[in-house]
Formats: C-alpha cells, structure tokens, sequence
C-alpha cells in the first residue's frame, strides 16, 4: 500500500455497511424463523459480534498490529497470509453469489464466464486506480443503494398492511436456532481492521456503530417484507428482489431493473474492496525491490 495513501473511518465504515447491506438484497433472506425470531436473532448476533470485536478493536487503538505494515514477523507474516486468503475466499463467493443472483432476475441470462469475465476486469482496473478511488466509488454506490432501498419502500407503501404482521409468542429456543443459523463473521470486519491500519487516526473505528445501523436495516427489511407479503415472506427465494417486482410508483409500473443496476454497483465495490484487501495483505510479504513504491 502507498504509504501516503489514508482513508477517513468514515469511508471504512461505508466500506462495511455497503459490503453487508447489499447481501441482503442478492442472497435469500430469510433464515427459516418467523420474523419476530429474526428480528431478535439479528440483535443477538450483533451483540455477540461486537463483543468478539471489542479486544480487536483495543489492541488497535493501542497500535499493536503496526508491524504488519511491514510483514517483518513470523507471526505477521502467517497473519497476513490468512487474511489474503480470507478476503480471497470472500470475494470468490461474492462473484458467485452475484452471478447466480443476476441469472435469477434476469430472462435471458448472460453466460457465466462473461459475468466473471466482466467482475475480474472491474477488480483490475479498481486495483490499478488504488484504494483512495475505491472508496469514492463506493461512497456512491451506497448512495445510490440506499436510494434504491427508500424507493422501494416508498413504492410498497400502498401494499403495507399491519394485519400482514404475525403475532407469536415468545420463543427463545427459536430465537437461538434462528440466530445460529444466520451468524456470520464476514470478511469485511477483518479488512476492516487491516486497512484502518493506513487510516486517518482521528475517529478512525467506529465500526460497533456501524454494525448497530445494519442491525437496524436488518429489522427494517424484515418488517417492510413481512408488512407486504405476510406469512409469504418466508417461502420467497429472494425476499428483497420480489418487494423490488410488487412495488410501482406513478407511471412506473416495474422498477426492478432500477433497483438490480443499484445492487450490482454495490457487488462489484464490494468484490474490488476485498481483492485489495488482498493486495494489501500479500504487498508487505514481497522483497522491498518488488513493491513497487508500496510498502
């Protein structure tokens, strides 16, 4: 990474909630509980991974991981190699989640290796612009994907019925099933974490707020989605897409294609973040003459 490239905790942060967020609208969505488990399990996970997070965090404001802007250790070393892996494996199965995803909303797909084709070569060209880029771009895909998220709001409004709305009693073990099913450590909180490492110092990690607004996004989704289509909400393949297809607004009798353009910016931003979290972590284990002005 160029050592004067730095990037605000503001933009890091846009970085998670995009790259988290837009799964929730290309990935099925629901987790086999009733709405009510799902909104309860969303804040036991959140909970639970924010306390994971907060030693990570401390040794971070202590400066403890510094020496993996170097590489120099044993321990750097394997740790860095981890992460590349990680956020290798990450991007992989985003492209493959978004490839399957635009198949599924499209009549007439477009081949496979073309998709793929078209994902390497945006990671390319997001990989030489650098990271500074990369997280401009991704300040406005998040934009536009919150736009399209309030728009789809704004066109089920005749559709929202609270009679829709499933009242059941209280069910912990539920709650627990629901909530291990969909617990996740996803691979943005790690690069997160390495790439803060080159960010401004001021405020740089408030990353457990972040994780608080996507609990609340989370539970805005499910209501919206249980609101319109009731107890169907459950047998959707892809809950936010079917919400995209049923909502108009005026003259505009489908909006989808509005919203899928919106979330497949979101997918390639995401991808291009993680191939330069790879990038980044395999840069310090290169000999210095191979960097290439990188360290």
């Amino acid at each position: 990474m160029n050592e004067h490239t730095t990037v605000s905790a503001k933009q890091l942060c846009t970085l998670v909630f995009l790259s988290l967020a837009v799964d929730m609208a290309v990935r099925p969505f629901t987790s086999g509980g009733s709405a009510g488990a799902q909104i309860l399990a969303a804040v036991l996970n959140t909970a639970v991974v924010s306390i994971l997070l907060l030693p990570v965090l401390g040794l971070l404001r202590r400066e403890a991981f510094t020496t993996l802007k170097g590489g120099v250790t044993f321990g750097s070393k394997a740790l860095l190699t981890l992460s590349a892996v990680l956020f290798a494996a990450g991007g992989a199965a985003a492209m493959v989640r978004s490839e399957a995803f635009f198949r599924y909303v499209s009549d007439e797909p477009m081949p496979q290796l073309l998709v793929y084709g078209l994902f390497l070569l945006v990671v390319f060209y997001a990989l030489r612009c650098g990271l500074e880029s990369i997280v401009r771009v991704l300040g406005l895909a998040a934009g536009l994907f919150l736009l399209s998220m309030a728009l789809m709001l704004v066109s089920n409004l005749g559709g929202v019925h609270l009679s829709n709305l499933t009242f059941q009693p209280f069910d912990f073990p539920e709650v627990l099933r629901t909530a291990a099913r969909g617990f996740t450590l996803p691979p943005e909180l790690p690069l997160f974490c390495l790439l803060s490492l080159h960010a401004n110092r001021e405020k740089r990690r408030p990353l457990l707020k972040t994780l608080a607004l996507l609990c609340v996004f989370y539970i805005g989704l499910t209501f919206c989605s249980e609101a319109v289509l009731g107890m169907k909400a459950q047998l959707q393949q892809q809950t936010i897409h079917t919400l995209s297809r049923l909502g108009s607004i005026s003259v505009f009798r489908r909006l989808d294609a509005l919203h899928i353009a919106a979330w497949m910016l979101a997918e390639l931003c995401k991808v291009a973040a993680l191939a330069y979290g790879v990038q980044s972590a395999l840069t310090p284990l290169l000999p210095h003459s191979q960097r290439g002005g990188k360290t």
